[in-house]
């Protein structure tokens, strides 16, 4: 609830202070692509060793304002795998759900984008966002499971759907054609605990959450 509140008055406070920027500034669009890994943290998380492919593609509007907006579609994996995992239930006998897992995710999200620095050719942003993930997670055997509840407690079920708050931060640096080349780093803060199959059984607090890192390239759209 806290972070939600955040949003929403992070989202209200820059739209009204930003709000007078020049109706002169002519607004572009740009075409967002970018190449990165993603870093899935939870009670599964083996540190940085477990990056894999994450594919952004999408439209960024109104280029030239301090203040712009994003829609991403973020396509990726995520693994984990710790050997000999158990969980202390406090019967006496302990519990062993799945030892590892892997996911593909896809992902949509709109997002405010603050020009900390804005200059022609050069920017260093925060960006804040809301979307929602789909993910698939599957044992060793690419078996679901979501389908599996011998891997969980008797009667805890979840949705492979869950909504998501990305933050992240990065640059951009413009070329003289309009290309933008930049680097992005950050967090989709996802609201579920189960992108490892895990959260009674699981060992830490909190929800799962995906650190990632990306080159990204803009693509200017004239139109």
């Amino acid at each position: 609830m806290r972070i939600t509140l955040f949003i929403l008055l992070f989202f209200s406070t820059l739209q009204s202070a930003l709000g007078q920027d020049s109706l002169q500034t002519k607004k572009e669009k740009e075409l967002l692509t970018g190449l990165g890994s993603g870093f899935y943290q939870g009670d599964l998380e083996t540190g940085l060793s477990n990056g894999q492919l994450l594919l952004t593609l999408g439209i960024k509007l109104n280029k030239n304002k301090r203040l712009n907006s994003n829609i991403l579609l973020n396509f990726g994996m995520l693994q984990g795998n710790q050997l000999d995992y158990s969980f202390d239930d406090g019967s006496g006998t302990p519990t062993t759900p799945n030892e590892s897992f892997n996911t593909d995710y896809f992902s949509i999200n709109y997002e405010l984008h603050f020009n900390i620095i804005h200059r022609e050719r050069f920017q260093v942003y925060f960006s804040q966002g809301i979307g929602i993930m789909r993910f698939t997670p599957k044992d060793e055997e690419g078996n679901s499971l979501i389908d599996q509840p011998v891997s969980r407690p008797i009667g805890e079920d979840y949705r492979n759907l869950t909504i998501m708050l990305p933050s992240q931060i990065g640059l951009c640096y413009y070329l003289a054609n309009d290309f933008g080349i930049g680097l992005q780093a950050g967090y989709f803060n996802t609201l579920t605990d189960y992108l490892d199959n895990l959260s009674s059984w699981g060992e830490k607090t909190g929800n799962d959450n995906v650190l990632f890192y990306r080159l990204n390239l803009n693509i200017p759209i004239r139109f």
